[in-house]
């Protein structure tokens, strides 16, 4: 009985690409003819390919060839083109990141993020992509409604911060101008915030960027310090603010429900509890997070009280006598 002949799987355009990429990111300066031999590939095939590679995924300026090695390389090492969603598991991760950019919608990022989200997924078969939002529809992110950006401040913001130019505006009913040098663009709960150095006042300022209007790209630059980003300046998790001073805090935490709660984030990098006789815990950190730390530690009712700093301690005990004074006047 004659051998049934097996038909020959060529590479479809996009997995020759990705080969390709593989073998100029490995660094071995491969020729045309290395490409083709590889991907099985005619060279008018992987001449097409080595244009798309620039101009469709990224790589122009950075594909570059060497006369000397006779071969491709890459100006950025770093430098790979996005690979497909190939199986339900990445499938369901990316709609799963979707998901969790619902938290960002209204603003020009999010526009961008879901086109490439739904352009990476195109060529996932029906089923697969069915099974996959089945999972997807079970994990559920939940978050402050974000609110609505204005796509010609965050458009300018960009370009600002891309050049390092100053930035002024108007804010909220201020009746000054503003002029400030863009550090970042910082979300939490819900809002978007430029975080900024304001020269004037040798500080660092916070605007949200609903109050921003009439904002204006200055001719002048700065210089970005290498500790500007709020990750590195800011001492806390508590929420988005960077306070003057450093607080040593101590609190007593006296509900064991509450203890296991608190106990379950990382609240501040240093954060210790220690049990004591009469069943209470003892929890000690440093911040810079003044105001929301107050703030945290009254959400936490009689179950959280401040012992240290001497200013926890002294606006912890005037909002208490304050709620206190509300209920005796009813």
């Amino acid at each position: 009985m004659e051998k049934e002949k097996t038909k020959k799987q060529f590479l479809n355009g996009y997995e020759r690409i990705l080969k390709i990429d593989h073998l100029i990111a490995a660094g071995r300066y491969p020729s045309v003819e290395d490409l083709a031999q590889a991907t099985e590939a005619s060279i008018p095939t992987i001449n097409r390919d080595l244009r798309d590679l620039r101009n469709k995924f990224g790589a122009e300026g950075i594909l570059q060839y060497d006369r000397n090695r006779k071969g491709f390389y890459y100006t950025q090492p770093s430098f790979r083109i996005p690979a497909m969603l190939t199986s339900e598991k990445q499938i369901i991760a990316a709609q799963l990141m979707s998901n969790l950019l619902n938290l960002i919608k209204n603003t020009p990022v999010y526009k961008k993020a879901i086109e490439i989200f739904n352009s990476l997924s195109e060529n996932i078969d029906e089923d697969t992509k069915l099974n996959a939002k089945k999972l997807s529809n079970r994990i559920l992110f939940l978050g402050m409604n974000p609110v609505k950006i204005d796509d010609e401040i965050w458009t300018k913001l960009e370009e600002a911060m891309s050049k390092n130019n100053y930035v002024s505006f108007d804010y909220l009913n201020y009746d000054k101008k503003f002029v400030v040098a863009p550090w970042q663009l910082v979300y939490s709960e819900g809002m978007w915030t430029l975080y900024s150095y304001y020269p004037l006042k040798k500080e660092t300022r916070f605007f949200n960027l609903p109050g921003i209007h009439n904002l204006e790209i200055d001719s002048r630059t700065f210089e970005l310090p290498p500790d500007f980003e709020y990750t590195k300046r800011a001492k806390g998790n508590f929420r988005r603010y960077i306070g003057p001073d450093l607080l040593h805090c101590k609190l007593k935490i006296t509900s064991e429900k509450t203890l296991n709660y608190i106990k379950t984030y990382e609240w501040a990098e240093d954060q210790e509890f220690e049990k004591q006789s009469d069943g209470s815990t003892i929890m000690t950190f440093t911040t810079n997070q003044n105001y929301p730390v107050l703030g945290w530690v009254l959400s936490h009712g009689m179950y959280v009280q401040p012992l240290e700093p001497e200013w926890l301690v002294n606006q912890w005990n005037i909002n208490v006598s304050a709620m206190i004074e509300k209920i005796s006047c009813k």
